[in-house]
């Protein structure tokens, strides 16, 4: 009797999650070049399955008295679909169109001097950028843009121009710097963290190591374009997040129904047998 309690919270608790981060795809629809989240669940016969190998981290998960069933959320995925390209005329919005992000530089320490980001650069599809009071490129949140290798951008002013291939030119025709475009083989290494839209998971995902025997990042040259004067859309699908936000608040209320009705027959047994 009390093992149903179990499965239908691990229903609720999956459910929660679930309506959390539809709730966050629906709410940045507007963001430029937001992608969104689609969380991965299974069945207790899949976990199952699952259990009996050994994972990617070597350990044994062991089944007994102890297993949890019903339906539990395995892990958080990113789409990294392209989103429709938007045209707003506005000389700092830029798009990648294809795949790719574009590098941003934040030098911020922690209380005990570590960066607070993976190499002090994180990854981002939303092209709205500004220019500070020093004439440098900067996103939204006030770091600096980065070019092809990995320094701050100097334009100076609002008339520079862009070619398909990120290379900046000043409105005389120099040549100024080319936008840093991070190409990773495998996006699934980036994640959301707070504030900044994609970082690299960690230090030994995230690294191979070369011929030479030093570790790089895997960066695949970019091959897609950039246009200047557009930004990237969502991706976020609204009719199926609408949708999965309904059913998930009715799975929560069915498993929350199911709870109430378990305890009362509990209580009732209870009582019952504290009669005899």
């Amino acid at each position: 009797m009390l093992r149903g309690i179990y499965t239908a919270e691990s229903g609720m608790l999956t459910a929660i999650r679930d309506i959390n981060v539809k709730s966050n795809n629906l709410a940045n629809l507007s963001t430029a070049g937001f992608k969104q989240d689609r969380l991965v669940t299974t069945t207790f016969a899949e976990a199952l399955a699952v259990r009996q190998e050994v994972r990617t981290t070597g350990k044994k998960y062991e089944l007994g008295y102890d297993a949890v069933r019903g339906r539990k959320a395995l892990e958080l995925k990113t789409d990294f679909a392209q989103g429709a390209l938007q045209e707003t005329n506005r000389h700092l919005d830029f798009a990648i169109g294809g795949n790719g992000f574009f590098v941003i530089g934040d030098d911020r320490e922690d209380d005990e001097g570590e960066e607070i980001i993976y190499e002090g650069k994180y990854y981002t599809r939303n092209g709205q950028f500004q220019i500070d009071d020093e004439g440098y490129l900067i996103n939204g949140l006030g770091h600096y843009v980065l070019d092809d290798g990995d320094s701050p951008i100097l334009v100076e002013r609002y008339d520079f121009m862009s070619d398909e291939f990120g290379n900046l030119f000043s409105a005389d025709g120099e040549y100024i710097a080319t936008l840093g475009i991070f190409n990773p083989r495998n996006p699934d290494l980036l994640i959301k963290k707070d504030e900044f839209p994609f970082v690299i998971l960690d230090e030994e995902t995230a690294e191979l190591e070369n011929e030479d025997g030093e570790l790089e990042l895997e960066n695949l040259d970019f091959d897609g374009i950039i246009k200047q004067g557009y930004i990237e859309r969502s991706n976020t699908d609204i009719a199926s997040n609408m949708a999965g936000l309904i059913s998930a608040s009715r799975s929560f209320q069915s498993m929350s129904q199911i709870i109430k009705t378990i305890d009362g027959v509990v209580g009732k047994s209870v009582n019952e047998l504290g009669r005899l």
